[in-house]
């Protein structure tokens, strides 16, 4: 081999070394934050639960903590999802007929929905706490409701983001 394939073989091992170092990172956050160790009905600030009409406390589910109208028709849940990066959202974005980029609190998010949020009257947002944690809120309207839940999610993880401690 001659010394001009040894370096340009050399070049390319540095090329797919770097391509495998970053495999596996998630979106690279500002302000990094660590929501995994709160409560999950802790993660939304209660006073902004209730600026957003949620009066009753919010019950803890395995995917984190939902809160409901009084009436039932409008709900709110809110959950980390600690094996999941906003990265691997944009990954699967193809998967969803309603995906779109955004910014959240500072912090890279995404819009991603099976169906058409305001005919469904339900949106997902997700955001990214950190380079490999992400928090997903899904609000539910009723049908024919005139509210965006997409902006009732979005409410929720602005008043969230800043409310979470930083990441070490």
């Amino acid at each position: 081999m001659t010394r001009f394939g040894a370096a340009r073989l050399g070049l390319v091992g540095l090329a797919v070394a770097a391509s495998l170092a970053a495999c596996g990172q998630g979106e690279q956050v500002a302000s990094p934050k660590d929501p995994s160790n709160e409560s999950p009905c802790d993660l939304v600030p209660s006073q902004t639960i209730h600026e957003l009409g949620f009066h009753e406390a919010g019950e803890e589910t395995t995917d984190g903590c939902t809160w409901k109208s009084a009436g039932g028709g409008v709900e709110l849940a809110v959950g980390v999802e600690p094996e999941r990066s906003v990265q691997d959202f944009r990954d699967e974005a193809a998967k969803y007929s309603d995906f779109g980029e955004l910014t959240v609190g500072e912090h890279p998010a995404v819009r991603a929905n099976s169906g058409d949020p305001k005919a469904d009257g339900k949106c997902e947002l997700v955001v990214a706490a950190n380079a490999e944690q992400a928090v997903s809120a899904k609000a539910k309207i009723p049908s024919g409701a005139t509210a965006d839940p997409c902006a009732l999610a979005q409410r929720a993880l602005d008043a969230a983001v800043p409310s979470w401690p930083a990441a070490e």
